[in-house]
């Protein structure tokens, strides 16, 4: 009986130590899952953040570098315009507003600071203190200057950055700055998605950490929130696998770009909390899961329990991560494709509204080749394969027919793995739009449509060179309308207007495709006549001002001008620019002085 007692308690013990060496094994194996679902959790968030912000940052660089690069040509237009063609400032300035949603003001300031013109009407301070001037006189900067976040006036309570550009005249002397204010709203809605997400802000800085641009700052912030913004926002830089990170003090995981033309960075920060919060409550619900596991189930259920357990963790955890590539695809561009390095697309995100070839549905397993022109096809595959192949982004602006209609897009690819490219692709069809016509206004006359003096010099200076090589001669007329400022001061300056619409049609009628006619300004003609000698110049000069004086019906009443024209004929007169306009000039005056 004793032996049966001991042998019983000895299988009790034997029972309890394997229940509790299965115990021991099941918390430890239950830890060790807990571990490892956690960490890889975090592994999760951390690697999502990541590609938000590194693409963002990509693409934030990408926009400033574009708004940046159109806003410095416009500067330099109006900084030529002010120096040769300073009546045509007032109207490419306010265009130029128009078709930029981001400038506020345009001002043009002289050598000494004082304020020469300016969209924004009142009184005007002199800007010889301000950085965006100094800087241009103590270092004599050839190239723009952007300054600081600064608040205006407290009437209109706005953040603005300005920046400015110098204005040298032919012997490379300072004459003076051309100035556009941007407030910091304005270029915050101009970013998009990038700026509007709560969780991330955007920045820029100079090379030394100096701000200049926030998302962050929000309405009704004052001068001395932007100084602290700069002053309390320490970076630390690292660089780890070729990849700039920075870590902010205020718990956000940042990544930046370096824009060496405008020497700035491009920083895109999301703050952490609401990632460190998902981890904890995570952490909270593995533990009270893995206690409940570990006392309810026998080590059988724990093993079945175990693999359910991976299961509906596994599911948690795509659905998770879904749930934020969503949301990384509702921040990208219009269209997100990924394609196999042949061309096949194998999947797609596309935005509302976007222009495409075909229905959305059917993109899936379309290849470009049925899609695009050959020749399209076939720079497009280049470019993948040398993605693929350097693991370097390239990017393409190119035009597409859409539904018979012309439209312009930028894609940008980047190599998801040895076979495979992720294309994103933004509309910018309205951005080349306004481009081209700010391009065209720079070299026309708003009111006739002519060449402009600018476009008038230029075709000159070609016909100059043009001779020089090929001994080619050409003539210059120069054109004085006589009776016009009558007409202006008895009838008004519209009809003066139709008066030079008219003489402008005319003259565009008669003359040749290879000949360019051009309105100086005022009641000031040119025209160039390429491969024509003086005796046929005279011929013309005779049809024009028989075609000038035909008279015009304004309003019942015959409007009638006659033409004072100036001959100046290359190389009979001279072979250099100034030299044949100054024989035109003076002749169309001997000839205007003798008809009076």
């Amino acid at each position: 009986m004793t032996t049966r007692f001991s042998n019983l308690r000895f299988n009790r013990t034997l029972v309890l130590f394997v229940l509790l060496l299965i115990w021991v094994l099941c918390a430890l194996s239950l830890r060790f899952f807990y571990l490892q679902q956690i960490s890889g959790y975090q592994n999760s968030i951390n690697d999502q953040i990541s590609q938000r912000v590194s693409m963002s940052s990509v693409m934030q660089a990408e926009l400033i570098d574009k708004e940046l690069s159109s806003l410095a040509a416009n500067l330099k237009q109006i900084g030529v315009l002010s120096v040769h063609s300073p009546e045509q400032v007032a109207s490419f300035a306010e265009s130029l507003k128009k078709l930029n949603p981001t400038i506020w003001h345009l001002y043009l300031a002289d050598s000494k600071g004082n304020i020469t013109f300016s969209t924004k009407e009142g009184y005007h301070p002199p800007i010889s203190v301000r950085d965006y001037f100094t800087e241009h006189t103590k270092n004599g900067l050839p190239k723009f200057y952007i300054s600081s976040p600064r608040q205006s006036i407290i009437q209109e309570s706005a953040l603005y950055i300005a920046v400015s550009y110098p204005i040298r005249n032919a012997e490379e002397q300072f004459i003076g700055v051309v100035v556009a204010t941007l407030k910091s709203d304005d270029l915050t809605d101009q970013l998009g998605n990038i700026t509007k997400n709560k969780n991330i802000s955007a920045m820029l800085t100079d090379r030394s950490g100096k701000l200049i641009w926030s998302s962050s700052l929000g309405e009704g912030q004052q001068k001395d929130d932007v100084y602290s913004l700069c002053r309390d926002h320490r970076y630390q830089a690292s660089k780890e696998m070729g990849i700039h990170r920075i870590k902010l003090d205020n718990n956000a995981q940042c990544d930046f770009q370096f824009l060496e033309k405008w020497e700035m960075f491009s920083i895109v920060a999301e703050n952490r909390v609401s990632a460190e919060q998902s981890i904890q409550q995570y952490q909270q619900e593995m533990f009270h899961r893995n206690i409940i596991i570990l006392m309810a189930f026998t080590l059988l259920l724990f093993f079945l329990g175990n693999q359910l357990l991976k299961q509906i963790e596994s599911r948690r955890l795509l659905a998770i991560l879904n749930q934020r590539n969503k949301a990384i695809i509702d921040a990208m561009p219009d269209l997100l494709l990924t394609m196999r390095e042949d061309g096949t697309i194998i999947d797609h995100e596309v935005q509302d509204n976007f222009p495409l070839m075909i229905a959305a549905s059917k993109l899936n397993g379309m290849n470009l080749k049925d899609l695009l022109e050959p020749e399209m096809v076939d720079k497009k595959l280049a470019l993948m394969a040398q993605t693929i192949d350097t693991g370097e982004p390239t990017t393409m602006e190119y035009p597409l027919m859409v539904n018979g209609e012309e439209y312009y897009f930028l894609e940008r690819l980047t190599a998801l793995d040895e076979k495979h490219v992720l294309a994103c692709i933004i509309d910018i069809t309205s951005r080349h739009e306004a481009e081209s016509k700010l391009e065209w206004q720079a070299f026309h006359d708003g009111l006739t449509g002519l060449a402009n003096r600018l476009m008038f010099f230029e075709f000159l200076n070609k016909l100059i060179h043009d001779y020089r090589r090929n001994t080619r001669e050409f003539t210059i007329l120069f054109i004085d309308l006589n009776g016009f400022k009558e007409i202006n001061d008895n009838y008004g300056h519209h009809a003066g207007d139709e008066i030079l619409k008219h003489t402008a049609q005319q003259l565009s009628n008669i003359l040749r495709q290879t000949d360019t006619v051009a309105r100086l300004g005022g009641d000031e003609f040119a025209i160039l006549l390429p491969e024509t000698s003086s005796g046929q110049a005279k011929r013309v000069i005779n049809t024009i001002a028989e075609t000038i004086q035909q008279p015009i019906d304004y309003n019942g009443t015959s409007l009638s001008v006659t033409a004072s024209i100036g001959m100046a004929a290359c190389p009979h007169d001279a072979t250099s620019a100034d030299e044949l306009l100054n024989v035109a000039d003076k002749r169309m005056y001997e000839i205007k002085s003798s008809n009076r």
